[in-house]
């Protein structure tokens, strides 16, 4: 659906309530009215800021005065109890590095940064080069290839698993808690019965690397998991709690942008085809290729904070404890940071994309999913150079937090 700029101003809390189709399925238009009309708007219905230029975005995202915590923003008197959670995930997720400010944000996003470090990330890259051909080869015997639930979905589940540990058996396990997770996270997903099964895959992840810790602990191993318990002997080591929180979040953050990243990169390219051909003609060009894929659509759309403080905004007061929504896509296609925006160029330069976020909460995973989007693209251009859509319209997933598609069949040819 279209926002016109010179039409009246689009239902904007109807768009942040609840997805669908031809509200969400092209955001492009709407998040174009919010920049050149409405840049920092309150939103009555949610009591909460949409931010959505890069200037102001960067700004919120780097400002030590937004965090993450509420009882930051807000100090609670001294004689206030300590949080307490109805459900295990939502402990799982306030226990983790995404949901934190510092110093427990220092200390848990120390004790995994490790893993992901350029020497890590040279180790990991022929087993992940192995698991894209794998996958790809498995790919060209189906019938009706499906690029999501065949590829894009099974490789960062594969990947997350292999640096946790987690036994080859247990993936698909690992597949539909993500899957759940991302849903909840999301919140527009309402009904009782998903309320249920959240609260189920809550308790089951939280079960389960109980029990990977008890195996640990006996018998460590070289997987991050044993190397999270070994930090215990050290004054900054991380709680059980913590180890189990840290390792559903990087379930869900590896898992989610990945799949988005690889899924919505093929669509995009097999819907520019004159880029397609570039590409094809000049390989190198594809760590840049995945740079506008995060640009272009990105993978996760916003993310939010709370004022600490009262604070000013392109001349709007926004007051202490006041929540802002930062839209991360938003900010990707401002025409005052990006020339022509709404164009897909995989020879963009520069780039200064924030798909990953920026400041203090920058993706702390976000070289391993360049390194999973650059050899799952190159695995399939080399295997498949000459494939198509098989479907006319894009299934994307009833999303609105993160942006990916349900399924994206192909023809191989």
């Amino acid at each position: 659906m279209e926002w016109p700029i010179s039409s009246k101003q689009p239902d904007i809390a109807a768009w942040f309530r609840q997805y669908s189709d031809p509200l969400h399925r092209d955001p492009y238009s709407f998040y174009r009215y919010l920049l050149e009309e409405e840049p920092v708007y309150f939103l009555e219905e949610r009591r909460t800021w949409v931010v959505s230029r890069y200037e102001d975005v960067t700004q919120v995202l780097k400002d030590p005065v937004f965090v993450k915590e509420y009882r930051n923003a807000v100090p609670l008197p001294e004689t206030a109890q300590a949080a307490t959670f109805s459900r295990k995930i939502d402990e799982l997720f306030y226990h983790s590095m995404l949901n934190r400010d510092a110093p427990v944000h220092t200390r848990l996003r120390r004790s995994v940064s490790h893993a992901f470090t350029p020497n890590r990330m040279t180790r990991l890259q022929p087993k992940i080069i192995e698991i894209a051909k794998q996958l790809a080869h498995q790919l060209e015997g189906e019938a009706k290839p499906d690029l999501i639930a065949s590829f894009a979905f099974p490789l960062p589940v594969i990947v997350i698993a292999e640096i946790l540990g987690v036994p080859a058996e247990d993936r698909e396990l690992f597949k539909a808690w993500s899957h759940t997770f991302a849903r909840d996270l999301d919140g527009t997903d309402t009904s009782p019965e998903f309320a249920s099964r959240a609260r189920q895959a809550g308790d089951e992840i939280s079960d389960y690397f109980k029990c990977m810790i008890t195996e640990r602990r006996a018998r460590p191993r070289e997987d991050l998991i044993s190397e999270m318990l070994a930090s215990q002997q050290r004054e900054e080591g991380l709680t059980d709690l913590e180890i189990i929180a840290t390792c559903t979040l990087l379930l869900v953050a590896g898992h989610e942008t990945t799949v988005n990243l690889i899924g919505n990169g093929v669509r995009t390219l097999l819907t520019h085809t004159n880029q397609l051909e570039k590409l094809l003609h000049r390989p190198e060009w594809m760590p840049s290729t995945i740079e506008e894929v995060l640009r272009y659509e990105s993978p996760v759309q916003m993310t939010s904070r709370f004022a600490s403080a009262d604070y000013e905004l392109r001349g709007k007061a926004i007051r202490q404890g006041q929540s802002v929504q930062v839209m991360l896509a938003a900010a990707n296609r401002d025409a005052a940071k990006f020339h022509q925006p709404d164009r897909f160029l995989i020879d963009r330069t520069p780039n200064p994309h924030i798909a990953f976020a920026t400041g203090s909460h920058y993706c702390l995973g976000a070289p391993l999913a360049r390194m999973e989007g650059e050899i799952a693209l190159a695995a399939l251009l080399k295997r498949f150079p000459r494939m198509q859509l098989a479907a006319e319209h894009p299934d994307w997933r009833p999303l609105i937090l993160f942006r990916g598609l349900s399924s994206l069949l192909l023809r191989l040819e």
